[in-house]
């Protein structure tokens, strides 16, 4: 049976090894965040593919279309420098590697989904690798990790004891809250476009009312 003590993680070998494993995903995540600033080629089809019906491209090709516009482009291009940024920093290499992981997850989902079959090997394979050199890093400083995951997880308490009742009407409050941000929309429309306002708001009654009706039978 092979056993891994804590001691195979430790030492100046697997401190080096670290070191190597944050420069690498630091670069690759700083590199193709620059490449969705600086180039085109990163996102986008050609004119060609353009002129191309929809159902003959690929997803692939339908996907680079989509992601080449902003701010989607723009936001992911951020999020990859300031990852690579929080990697490289000594102080911030727990948060980077934190913040690698739903990045690196959802292009990996991304390639697998869309890309074509001669695509997707090379390039989820990679991204799995590079994935789990982000979990060695985490590993790697655990101790601190299992400080936080126990600081935020143990004793965790209500400041005030919640009686039966509140629980019971809680989904009621809680969709009232959802409804919060329509408010200020409502009252807009109302003044920019009262009739037609009025109109959808007599509509969203109107089937409120027998959704109601049908609940209740």
């Amino acid at each position: 049976m092979i056993t891994i003590s804590k001691k195979t993680f430790e030492g100046k070998h697997w401190d080096y090894f670290i070191l190597i494993c944050r420069v690498l995903l630091a670069w690759q995540f700083l590199s193709f965040g620059y490449a969705k600033f600086f180039d085109d080629g990163q996102f986008g089809i050609s004119p060609e593919e353009l002129n191309k019906p929809i159902k003959d491209l690929s997803l692939f090709k339908v996907m680079w279309y989509l992601f080449d516009h902003n701010p989607f482009k723009t936001i992911i291009g951020i999020c990859q420098v300031l990852c690579g940024a929080l990697l490289l920093y000594k102080k911030t290499v727990i948060i980077g590697a934190l913040f690698f992981l739903p990045i690196a997850f959802n292009i990996l989902i991304m390639d697998i989904t869309f890309m074509d079959s001669s695509m997707v090997n090379g390039f989820a394979s990679r991204l799995s690798y590079y994935i789990i050199l982000d979990f060695l890093i985490l590993l790697y400083y655990r101790d601190r990790m299992l400080i936080v995951f126990k600081a935020i997880t143990s004793n965790m308490t209500n400041k005030f004891s919640h009686p039966f009742g509140m629980y019971l009407i809680s989904p009621v409050l809680a969709v009232l809250l959802s409804l919060v941000p329509v408010i200020p929309v409502v009252l807009f429309y109302l003044v920019a476009e009262p009739d037609e306002m009025i109109h959808s708001l007599g509509h969203a009654w109107k089937g409120l009312t027998k959704a109601t009706q049908h609940f209740l039978k």
